[in-house]
């Protein structure tokens, strides 16, 4: 029996993540940069073209948008998404 790797990572919700980026005030540009990651990345995250990122980028994410570890699942993509 073969079974298919599942791909490590955090599937993330971008939309989210843009809204949880505004609330805060912050553009794309100072939001990349407090969580330590590309321009270019981020808007891809944002856009939904990057679904799929590193657990240590989704803690980044969560940090620079002050989520509490108790309530980061806000930001993974539903299984019924």
């Amino acid at each position: 029996m073969t079974t298919t790797p599942t791909p490590a990572g955090v599937e993330i919700n971008g939309g989210r993540v843009r809204t949880e980026r505004q609330l805060l005030g912050h553009n794309l540009r100072a939001f990349a940069e407090k969580a330590d990651i590309s321009l270019q990345y981020l808007s891809q995250i944002e856009r939904g073209d990057r679904q799929r990122v590193s657990p240590a980028v989704f803690g980044r994410i969560c940090d620079a948008l002050r989520i509490p570890k108790d309530q980061r699942r806000q930001l993974v993509l539903s299984d019924a998404a």
